[in-house]
């Protein structure tokens, strides 16, 4: 009935379109998302798509990747709010990471870095999203860097985010945990080292 509570754990036909053309984006960008796709991966019904987005495929990509900026940036807040040093956090975002990855076999990356991949002139509304939510990651990872000077905290936590997105792509080609794990240790270490050592001075 309209007006009626949904049952507890009933997904609504718009979540079931988001969450659709999220798992889309991030097994294939912007190509793998069609609306037809959309659809089979959702079981929704086609008029669904339009009457919940009536702008389309723009508007329902955009909606996608707001929900990831929103979940991805809990993960990054749940590794780097803690008590740890920096050096901790990145390899346990790192670690996390490419275990997630495995799990799904290697098939799903960031669904906002797939899409900006895939940008053309034309696509500044897209372009736009997948700045702010690249923005709002690294702001997140920064606020959790209690051990690096604050001058510094937006340039280490975007370094941070550049490095694991390298290492998911590297990853997602080789099959393989290894770029990820490798590529956070040594990210780590020199983070470990470059600001243990200043801290060591200002004690001395």
């Amino acid at each position: 009935m309209r007006g009626a509570k949904r049952a507890a754990g009933e997904i609504s036909p718009k979540t079931k379109l988001v969450v659709a053309t999220l798992d889309l984006l991030r097994r294939g960008g912007l190509s793998g998302a069609g609306i037809n796709q959309v659809i089979d991966a959702s079981q929704a019904p086609k008029g669904s798509v339009y009457h919940y987005f009536p702008g389309g495929k723009r508007q329902l990509v955009i909606e996608a990747l707001r929900e990831a900026e929103r979940t991805v940036g809990e993960n990054f807040a749940n590794v780097f709010h803690g008590t740890a040093r920096v050096a901790g956090k990145v390899r346990t975002l790192f670690t996390k990471t490419a275990a997630a990855l495995e799990a799904n076999e290697f098939a799903k990356g960031c669904p906002i870095a797939a899409v900006t991949l895939d940008l053309d002139r034309e696509s500044q509304a897209l372009r736009d999203v997948c700045r702010e939510g690249f923005g709002r990651w690294v702001e997140v990872i920064a606020q959790g860097l209690d051990d690096v000077p604050h001058d510094e905290r937006r340039s280490v936590a975007q370094l941070i985010l550049a490095t694991l997105e390298g290492g998911l792509i590297l990853a997602r080609a080789r099959g393989g945990q290894a770029p990820l794990l490798e590529s956070g240790n040594s990210l780590a270490t020199v983070l470990e080292a470059r600001f243990l050592s200043r801290r060591r001075a200002r004690r001395a």
